[in-house]
């Protein structure tokens, strides 16, 4: 008996991530804490932007590895390679928001900025108790609030804080590799439904594919192979943010059946596809719950 509870009372907190989508540039919201779960190398097509509030983060970014703490502000440009992993049996808890690049250009929190421009966050940390406090009062009244005033203010707070205090300016590569691997992110990205050899990538880039790879993993961060698989993921995020069943994404993103999906999508996101699909309706469940207690107010009164 005491051996077992000894054994009980050891074993890490279970993860239990919350999810929830917001009509205010579709962005996307989460609350997480991770004690044995390891990101694999990914990258998303939107701005992941946070806090961590508990614990320590060991995260690759940009070819280094970087460790956040509590205090810590997390940005991630879209497009970075990067994973995530506990550094500690504590593991980290962390707030995050995920924001498109397009909608931010166009509101104008970007200044300067093309409708395709991205940011660069040359650090995926920046230890800044007070910019993570405001980022933390952000995520929390968003996470409450159920009116679209309320919540669109505190998002564009937050956001202008965040980028007000950074100022990355993009590096360039060297031209022939750089462009050999641009090259073949379009074709892995234009056609991230299809398998595709490493011997159709060389022949694409007059690259041998051994060396092809090497490249390619020193500019990204992933294989080509791992690549596709999170654009393929990204992909999928997006077909689920509408009607289209996991089923149906599945096979729409070139995934072997749906487990192969749902194993592949948790390991880049964190949640499974089945709770990222219900999280794009928990906005309209409160603005509904909002409306019917006013109505029952008005009609009292």
């Amino acid at each position: 008996m005491n051996s077992k509870s000894k054994q009980s009372k050891s074993r890490p907190e279970p993860d239990a991530p919350r999810f929830w989508r917001i009509p205010e540039g579709d962005s996307e919201l989460l609350v997480a804490k991770f004690t044995d779960h390891a990101f694999g190398r990914h990258a998303h097509d939107r701005y992941a932007l946070g806090v961590i509030v508990d614990g320590a983060e060991r995260l690759y970014y940009r070819g280094t590895h970087w460790y956040g703490s509590a205090g810590s502000v997390v940005s991630i440009t879209p497009g970075e390679i990067h994973d995530g992993a506990p550094v500690t049996e504590k593991g980290w808890t962390y707030r995050m928001m995920y924001i498109d690049p397009g909608w931010l250009n166009v509101g104008g929190l970007c200044k300067h900025s093309s409708p395709g421009h991205i940011h660069l966050f040359r650090e995926p940390f920046r230890y800044d108790p007070q910019l993570a406090q405001i980022l933390v009062y952000a995520h929390t009244t968003i996470e409450n609030a159920c009116s679209s005033l309320e919540r669109e203010t505190a998002l564009f707070d937050a956001l202008e804080s965040l980028f007000a205090r950074t100022d990355a300016p993009a590096q360039h590569k060297p031209s022939q590799e750089r462009d050999a691997v641009r090259r073949v992110r379009e074709k892995l990205v234009e056609e991230f439904d299809r398998n595709i050899t490493l011997a159709e990538l060389g022949l694409l880039v007059n690259m041998d594919p051994l060396y092809l790879i090497r490249v390619f993993r020193r500019e990204t961060g992933a294989s080509p192979h791992s690549y596709q698989l999170q654009e393929r993921v990204a992909r999928a995020q997006r077909f689920l943010r509408t009607s289209i069943t996991a089923a149906d994404t599945a096979l729409m993103c070139g995934f072997t059946d749906q487990s192969h999906m749902h194993r592949t999508f948790k390991k880049i996101v964190g949640i499974t596809p089945g709770k990222f699909k219900l999280g794009r309706n928990v906005w309209s469940q409160q603005e509904t719950a909002l409306a019917a207690v006013e109505s029952k107010v008005g009609f009292e009164e």
